[in-house]
């Protein structure tokens, strides 16, 4: 469930125009993490997992976030299988 969620995260941050390099405000992902159902410790099981994974990293400043490459890959890889079908 964690990755499964950890997706559902990364694709509402990436519809919502953020890519791997930009930093994101801790306060807009969980806005975007509220509009998509995740809240409490499914939110931070979400978080933790996709940074285990090396989906985010610490931003250039406190309180904020990267997407990593590895992400938007992850991203990539997964709308390629979804059209193949």
């Amino acid at each position: 469930m964690d990755r499964a969620n950890a997706i559902r995260l990364l694709e509402a941050l990436m519809a919502g125009g953020k890519y791997s390099g930009t930093p994101i405000a801790a306060a807009w992902i969980h806005k975007k993490a509220w509009e998509i159902g995740l809240e409490g410790q499914n939110l931070v099981s979400a978080l933790a997992y996709a940074g285990n994974e090396g989906w985010l990293a610490d931003g250039p400043q406190r309180g904020q976030i990267l997407l990593t490459g590895k992400a938007e890959a992850i991203m990539r890889n997964l709308v390629r299988r979804t059209r193949r079908g």
